[in-house]
């Protein structure tokens, strides 16, 4: 049985530090990563969504974590200057997939009256 995805502040402030301790000590480096999943595992969960939450929360407090979608996958923390280049290359590479998304999106809804508030800072298109 699966714990639930639900905390208190409390419990995910101990998670945090749990999985801050688990990235600084086994996951240093590219080639030290390890899947979402997995990190959900060792702690006895089922799904990574809170794992993923909380990670996010730790690059937000100034933690180098990056995450490879090729081999090996996972989350790691940054260790060179190499890593983190190649990691906002890729971080770049999405934001111009996810906006070149968003316009031909726009485009393909070009028959909606869509509200202002939706499309206000959008490319022309």
């Amino acid at each position: 049985m699966t714990k639930p995805f639900i905390l208190t502040t409390e419990q995910r402030a101990k998670y945090k530090g749990k999985v801050l301790h688990h990235l600084t000590t086994y996951c240093r480096g590219r080639q030290a990563a390890i899947r979402g999943k997995d990190l959900a595992w060792q702690f006895g969960y089922g799904d990574d969504r809170m794992f993923r939450l909380i990670i996010r929360e730790l690059i937000a407090e100034g933690y180098p974590i990056a995450s490879s979608v090729s081999e090996p996958m996972g989350f790691y923390l940054v260790t060179n200057e190499h890593e983190a280049l190649d990691y906002i290359r890729v971080l770049m590479e999405r934001i111009k997939e996810d906006q070149a998304r968003l316009d031909d999106f726009v485009k393909a809804t070009s028959d909606y009256a869509l509200p202002e508030q939706f499309t206000l800072g959008l490319k022309e298109v």
